[in-house]
């Protein structure tokens, strides 16, 4: 309660000390002052009610004897209670909008005081209020911003002293749970609010007439990045890898649904310009690869069906580049699963219906085609099977003509290519086979007589000129092929195929065999069919040819854009039963490809991790090996001079060994002298004793009993009669010294003779 009760103190004082005296004393404007203190009055009613509601839960457990000794035995309900349900969407709400204008609060206040000296000396003149206690205001408002981390920390502390298990701890827990959660929810917006505000800046150094060009035709400019539905996700400096193997400066910006490649120029921004490549990735559909063999890079794969790329891109260490590939993932995971993104080009309504209704009539044109060139297929066909029965009728066969129709069906138009140049390689054997026999014939009849030869006219002619009748059921098989010679004659493709009939007819005159006939027959209704069946893969590929170069001419057009994916859209639908399964087995092939392109990429990097881990284990151990070696030779160059600084001392100690033994031998030497001396000394001290006690014992005393008197000395040593004491005069006696001489002489007194005398009175 007491750090609450602070708390809205300070609110308090940013209330109504600043606020108001920005606001009635400076006359500062409301906007300029709301963008100092944002949501001041919701931040001042959240915590007053809940300290309110504290105050409310002290009361209750105050003691009745004593108003100011209370015991709060249950406090989790209120907090849960303000932490929770519409408070704490409030308070996610408040906080997230203070915390967010933050840095531009501190920012327009110093701006603000920079010039405005009325509000630098209203700032001087608060500083000395006792409320306000020398803190300015980008310290108030960091104070603001502190507060809601706080709460888990006291929450915690009254956890610990919390008996577990039971309610009270329970609701303590969600209360700390939702403050949490609240300041997840506030730490979010304010990183949202952060990139939104990085956005603009980049925004605001971007050419205005800078474009980019996408694959499916769209321009992409700089008011498409405004759009509301896209955020800023992340941001950041890449390297570009050109095909050159060049790197260039790019800055990158993830948004929700695309990626946008941007270069400085001049100190502006504009869209970036590499191989032709459009510098806006889609994330639908993007993969992310990393480079086999660089760390840094990375491959961003645009599986778009427009029209997919590659494109390499390179970062300053490895740590940036998975931060660049966890964010990219992350995004193309949370991006709408739509194939292509809505149209959001400023088109016009009449343009649009405009482009359908030609749409349509191209359509209708495309139907009406596809049903002529199936009409001709089929006369093609009919006239092919009429052939057919007519040659039976000529030849008298026994056999029922077999059913003929054409080699090319009109609903297979991707097959067309190919199905033209079977026919044309089939009907070039087919001719091939016809001039084998009509040669085999010739070189058969040859010593013969000479054939009547048949004009043009229906006439026959012989060597000498004269008219030969024709047999009676070759004339009509001969008119036969007259007639299909001159119906493949009409078409500018068939033009050759009257003199190769003419010809067989001629060499059929000089053949009288059934067999030779009927090959003949069967080898022109095979040429007849090949070359209808190609007529008819012509008639096709014209009709499609032309309505592909009509659908080209308007994707050409920036307003009709949308012709093509439904022209696209209508010839996939006619389509879907075979390319369907076409495009299930690619897509198993690929998934299978793809999944053994991802083991082996796995095991690629798995082996490449396994060498890099080997060659630092490698190295690891090198530079162990070396370290071991060079602290080996240190502690052999330590250990040699160690060995030198032993020796030395060892040489030194045994110099002073030695110096130490002669000194010994000179300190025994002369303790034996002086012993020797000691001996003589104490020798002669006993002789002096011996001589002193001698001497004294041999000289007279006489001691008076009444008086004394001291007389002269006297050197005899008689005793007067008047009782007197004789003592010998002083003497002196040295010493003899011997080697070494001793200090000095000594000095010992002599006998003195001393004289007492008692005199009289």
């Amino acid at each position: 309660m007491q750090t609450e009760l602070h708390h809205i103190q300070t609110l308090t004082v940013m209330s109504e000390v600043f606020r108001r005296g920005m606001l009635e004393e400076l006359q500062l404007d409301w906007d300029c002052v709301a963008r100092i203190f944002p949501c001041l009055d919701l931040l001042l009613v959240f915590h007053r009610n809940l300290f309110g509601a504290l105050q409310e839960c002290r009361q209750a457990a105050m003691q009745p004897d004593n108003p100011r000794n209370y015991l709060i035995r249950q406090i989790g309900d209120v907090l849960l209670q303000q932490f929770s349900d519409e408070n704490a969407e409030k308070m996610k709400q408040v906080y997230g909008e203070f915390c967010s204008h933050h840095t531009e609060a501190v920012n327009v206040f110093k701006e603000l005081q920079q010039q405005n000296k009325k509000l630098q000396n209203f700032v001087k003149q608060q500083s000395n209020n006792s409320l306000v206690r020398r803190r300015e205001v980008p310290e108030f408002i960091l104070l603001v911003t502190q507060r809601i981390t706080k709460y888990p920390v006291l929450l915690e502390r009254i956890l610990q002293y919390t008996q577990e298990g039971s309610q009270e701890h329970s609701d303590l827990s969600s209360a700390l749970a939702q403050i949490r959660d609240i300041i997840a929810a506030v730490d979010l917006t304010v990183s949202k609010y952060e990139k939104c505000q990085e956005l603009q800046e980049v925004l605001a150094r971007l050419e205005n007439k800078s474009f980019a060009k996408l694959k499916n035709g769209k321009v992409f400019r700089k008011q498409d990045l405004h759009s509301k539905h896209r955020d800023l996700q992340h941001k950041g400096l890449v390297y570009w890898k050109t095909a050159t193997g060049r790197l260039k400066d790019t800055l990158v910006l993830l948004l929700t649904d695309v990626l946008v490649f941007l270069q400085e120029k001049d100190q502006r921004f504009i869209f970036a310009a590499v191989d032709q490549k459009p510098p806006i990735i889609p994330l639908q559909k993007l993969i992310v690869r990393e480079v086999a063999n660089e760390e840094r890079g990375m491959f961003l794969i645009s599986a778009s069906s427009v029209g997919p790329e590659m494109y390499e891109v390179h970062t300053t260490s490895r740590d940036e580049r998975n931060a660049w590939m966890k964010h990219i993932r992350q995004a193309a995971e949370s991006c709408p699963e739509e194939e292509e993104e809505e149209e959001r080009s400023p088109e016009t309504e009449e343009a649009r219906r405009a482009a359908e209704v030609r749409a349509q009539k191209i359509t209708k044109f495309q139907e009406t085609l596809l049903d002529q060139d199936q009409r001709i297929c089929k006369s093609l066909e009919e006239k092919l099977q009429l052939y057919a029965e007519l040659t039976e009728l000529t030849l008298h066969s026994p056999e029922p003509a077999p059913h003929r129709h054409l080699l090319v069906q009109s609903d297979t138009d991707s097959e067309t290519p190919r199905q033209a140049s079977s026919l044309l390689t089939a009907a070039l054997r087919e001719a091939e086979n016809l001039m084998a026999i009509l040669q085999a014939r010739d070189s058969l009849s040859a010593q013969g007589q000479t054939s009547p030869v048949r004009g043009p006219e229906g006439c026959s002619y012989n060597s000498h000129g004269s008219s030969v009748q024709e047999s009676p059921s070759e004339p009509d098989y001969l008119s036969t092929l007259s007639m299909s010679s001159t119906s493949l004659g009409s078409d500018n493709e068939l033009t050759g195929l009257d003199s190769v009939l003419w010809s067989s007819a001629v060499e059929l005159r000089r053949g009288d065999t059934k067999a030779t006939l009927l090959k003949v027959a069967e080898s022109v209704q095979s040429l007849t069919q090949l070359l209808y069946s190609l007529q008819a893969v012509v008639t096709l590929q014209d009709s499609c040819h032309e309505v592909q170069k009509l659908l080209l001419q308007e994707g050409e057009r920036p307003q009709l854009r949308t012709l093509t994916s439904l022209q696209n859209s209508l010839e996939q639908e006619k389509h879907r039963s075979t390319d369907k399964k076409k495009e299930d087995v690619e897509k198993k092939g690929l998934e299978r490809k793809k999944e053994e392109v991802d083991e082996v990429q796995k095991l690629h990097v798995k082996l490449k991790q396994e060498q890099q881990r080997w060659d630092k284990e490698c190295l690891a151990r090198e530079k162990q090996q070396s370290e071991q070696e060079s602290v080996l030779e240190q502690r052999e160059q330590q250990c040699l001079l160690e060995a030198e600084r032993l020796r030395c001392e060892r040489e030194e100690l045994e110099a002073q060994l030695l110096e130490y033994q002669q000194n010994l031998d000179r300190l025994r030497e002369g303790q034996r002298s002086v012993e020797r001396e000691k001996e003589k000394i104490e020798a002669q001290q006993r002789l002096l004793q011996s001589w002193k006690h001698n001497r004294q014992s041999s000289l007279p005393v006489t001691i008076s009993l009444d008086g004394y008197k001291v007389s002269s000395h006297s050197r005899s040593g008689s005793l007067d009669g008047n009782c007197s004491v004789y003592e010998n005069e002083a003497g002196f006696i040295c010493l003899p010294t011997a080697e070494p001489r001793p200090p000095a002489c000594q000095q010992q007194p002599a006998p003195v003779s001393v004289l007492c005398t008692k005199e009289e009175p």
